[in-house]
């Protein structure tokens, strides 16, 4: 009979494999790959805009080993999410979490794909807040903070809680010293944006004095 712990480690293993199936390698940047995520089963990707350095020749690692030319279809430095397609089919969107069912002190792993096979780091949830915005001026729907270790690659990827569904979108630049997530209410908003734009619209109010 297997105890708490094998199951448990079982349990991880399982949520990881299953969240490498909507993992792809990014490699839009001269000396490091990064990972997206499958937003739509059409070939969208959800990224970090921090490592796609380049608008041209981005390509991307499907979980099935292929690698397929990404096009840039726009991208939101405020929030660092970009949003990539690429011509493929078989293609496993990710599942995301409730929000209400994310807690503090929950097991989660920040999982990246920055070689052909997944990566995993284990963490808890330290804090759930508000909305914030960023140094950039983006709005964020809500602020999640980890203590997962964020390795070389990982911004990009996915935070996913024990039961392998997707909590968001892992950064390494929002905040210093911090591994943030960009909550899914986030991702759909500017995901959104861009796709019909390019780039994500604001108001603005001119003064003249």
């Amino acid at each position: 009979m297997a105890t708490v712990l094998e199951s448990l480690s079982a349990d991880l293993a399982n949520a990881v494999e299953n969240a490498g199936k909507s993992l792809v390698r990014i490699e839009a940047r001269r000396r490091q790959t990064a990972t997206g995520i499958v937003w739509s089963a059409d070939g969208l990707i959800v990224t970090a805009h921090h490592v796609v350095e380049r608008d041209d020749n981005i390509r991307a690692g499907l979980p099935d080993g292929t690698v397929v030319a990404a096009q840039l279809v726009g991208r939101d430095p405020t929030t660092d999410i970009a949003v990539l397609r690429v011509q493929a089919e078989g293609l496993t969107p990710a599942t995301w979490a409730e929000p209400e069912t994310v807690r503090v002190g929950q097991l989660v792993l920040a999982v990246g794909r920055p070689d052909a096979a997944p990566q995993a780091s284990l963490g808890v949830v330290n804090v759930l807040d508000a909305a914030w915005r960023t140094m950039a001026g983006g709005t964020v729907d809500a602020y999640v903070q980890t203590d997962v270790v964020m390795f070389p690659g990982f911004s990009g990827g996915a935070l996913v809680g024990a039961n392998g569904a997707f909590i968001g979108m892992n950064s390494s630049l929002l905040a210093r010293g911090a591994s943030v997530t960009l909550p899914a209410a986030t991702l759909r908003r500017v995901a959104d944006s861009l796709k019909v734009h390019g780039r994500v619209k604001r108001g603005f109010l001119g003064v003249n004095a």
